[in-house]
C-alpha cells in the first residue's frame, strides 16, 4: 500500500514538473481561419501550454519569428496572402541556422503537398492534412517530441559551434538509430563543411551518393565543397543535378546564380532566379534579386516585372521600401526611352509615383527622388514643359524643407538640362 502511495506522489511531481516546463515553452499558431486556430490552440492548451502566441497571416507571424525563436510553430500552409506556411518555414530555418530545437508541424488541406514534401528543401519536423482527429496530431507530435529529444545533444553542439562534437554525437545516434541514418549523415557532411573541411567534406558526400545517388542534398552539398575548393564549374554541373533532382531546392537556384556571377555570367545568373521564381513566386528576396541582375544587364522589361512583383509583396507591409518604388520608376523611364507606346508605361509610372510620395511623404530624401526620377523620364519623352512644372513644385517643397535641396553643382546641370539657364 505504502508503495503505491508513493509511486503515485512521484509520478505527480513528474506531472507538475513537466507542467511548468511547458508553460514557459513558446508556442506560435498560423492559421487564416478562426475556428482551425481555436482548435489548435486548445489542442496545445490540453497538453499543458499556456504561452502560445496566434497570427492570421503569414506576414505578422514572419515578424513574430524574427523577433525571437519559438519552441513550437504551428503553421497552415496556405494562408490566402503573400506569405504562405512554407515561407515562413524557411525563414525559420535560416534565421536560426544554429538552432533546430524548434518543432515546425505543417498544416494543409492541399493533399498536393503530400508528394512534394519529401524532396523540399526545408522540410517541416511533420505534416497533417486536414481534416484530421485531435489523437492523430498528438501521436504526430508525440512522435516529433521524441525525436527532437534524440537530437538534442547534436543540436546544443551545433548552437556551441563545438562541429567536432556534434560529428561525434550524430555517428553515435546513427549506431543507435539506424532509421535516423540520412539526417545523420547530413549532419556529419555539415559539421566538416563548418570547420573548413571541404575535401573531407566533398568525399563524404560522394560515398552517400554512390549508395543513394538521389539525394539531393548530398549533390548540393558537394557543389558547396567545388566553389570552396574553386572548381566553379563543377560546381554549376552539381547544381543543376541538384535541381534536376529536386526542382523545390531553392538554396541551389541561389547559390547557381551565385556561381554564375562569380564567372562574370551575369545572363545565367538572371535565367536562375527566373527558374526559382517558378517554383517560389511569393519570395521577395529572390524577385529583389532578379531586379537587380536585370537592370545590370540593362533589361528593363524583366527588371520592371521583378521590381512590380516585389512591390505587390511588400506593400503595407513591414517590408516596403522606398527604394524599390524609386527603382521600379527608373525601370519603366528607361523602357520609355525605346518604346513607341508609352501611354501604358506613363499610367504605371504616374500611379507609382503618387504610391512613393504617399509612403515616403515624412522622408524628404524620398520627395527628392521621387522628382528627380520624374523630370528625368519628362525630359526623356521630351515633355521639357511638364518637366519645368515638375521643377518648380520641387523648389518650393525644398524650400519647405519637405525634400531634400540639390547642390549648387546639381541645380546649375538640371536647369542647363531644362533649359532654364
Amino acid at each position: 500500500m505504502t508503495d503505491v502511495i508513493a509511486l503515485g506522489v512521484e509520478n505527480t511531481n513528474d506531472i507538475h514538473q513537466g507542467l511548468i516546463d511547458l508553460s514557459k515553452k513558446r508556442v506560435l499558431i498560423i492559421e487564416d481561419i478562426g475556428e482551425m486556430r481555436l482548435m489548435l490552440k486548445s489542442l496545445m492548451t490540453s497538453m499543458g501550454y499556456s504561452n502560445i502566441d496566434v497570427e492570421p497571416s503569414g506576414q505578422s507571424a514572419i515578424k513574430r519569428i524574427l523577433e525571437r525563436p519559438y519552441d513550437v510553430v504551428l503553421s497552415d500552409y496556405n494562408l490566402g496572402g503573400s506569405i504562405d506556411g512554407q515561407q515562413i518555414l524557411e525563414t525559420s530555418r535560416k534565421n536560426y541556422s544554429q538552432d533546430h530545437s524548434t518543432i515546425f508541424i505543417m498544416i494543409t488541406a492541399d493533399t498536393a503537398y503530400e508528394s512534394v514534401v519529401s524532396v523540399l528543401e526545408y522540410q517541416p519536423d511533420s505534416y497533417l492534412v486536414k481534416p484530421f482527429p485531435p489523437a492523430a496530431f498528438f501521436r504526430r507530435f508525440e512522435r516529433v517530441q521524441k525525436q527532437k529529444k534524440t537530437f538534442e545533444s547534436i543540436n546544443t553542439a551545433r548552437k556551441e559551434n563545438d562541429f567536432e562534437k556534434m560529428e561525434a554525437q550524430a555517428k553515435a545516434v546513427m549506431l543507435q538509430y539506424p532509421h535516423f541514418a540520412s539526417q545523420c549523415l547530413k549532419i556529419i557532411g555539415e559539421s566538416l563543411y563548418a570547420r573548413g573541411r571541404y575535401k573531407d567534406a566533398k568525399s563524404h558526400y560522394m560515398l552517400i551518393i554512390q549508395k543513394s545517388k538521389n539525394l539531393a542534398w548530398a549533390h548540393y552539398g558537394i557543389a558547396l565543397c567545388e566553389l570552396k575548393l574553386g572548381t566553379v564549374a563543377a560546381a554549376i554541373k552539381k547544381l543543376e543535378h541538384t535541381i534536376a533532382l529536386s526542382r523545390h531546392y531553392l538554396s541551389a537556384y541561389d547559390l547557381l546564380a551565385d556561381a554564375h556571377e562569380d564567372l562574370g555570367n551575369l545572363e545565367d545568373a538572371q535565367a536562375a532566379m527566373i527558374r526559382v521564381l517558378e517554383v517560389s513566386p511569393r519570395s521577395t528576396e529572390r524577385a529583389l534579386r532578379l531586379a537587380q541582375i536585370s537592370m545590370q544587364l540593362n533589361d528593363w522589361p524583366t527588371a520592371e516585372q521583378a521590381y512590380s512583383k516585389v512591390i505587390r509583396l511588400t506593400r503595407e507591409t513591414s517590408h516596403e521600401k522606398v527604394e524599390y518604388y524609386y527603382e521600379y520608376l527608373k525601370c519603366l523611364t528607361n523602357m520609355m526611352t525605346s518604346s513607341s507606346d508609352n501611354s501604358k508605361l506613363a499610367d504605371k509610372f504616374k500611379r507609382t509615383l503618387i504610391r512613393l510620395r504617399t509612403f515616403g511623404k515624412t522622408n524628404p530624401a524620398a520627395i527628392s527622388n521621387s522628382f528627380r526620377v520624374e523630370i528625368q523620364q519628362y525630359l526623356a519623352r521630351d515633355h521639357v514643359g511638364e518637366a519645368i512644372k515638375s521643377w518648380k513644385q520641387w523648389s518650393r517643397l525644398i524650400k519647405s524643407g519637405q525634400a531634400t535641396p540639390l547642390s549648387d553643382a546639381q541645380k546649375q546641370t538640371l536647369k542647363k538640362r531644362l533649359g532654364l539657364l
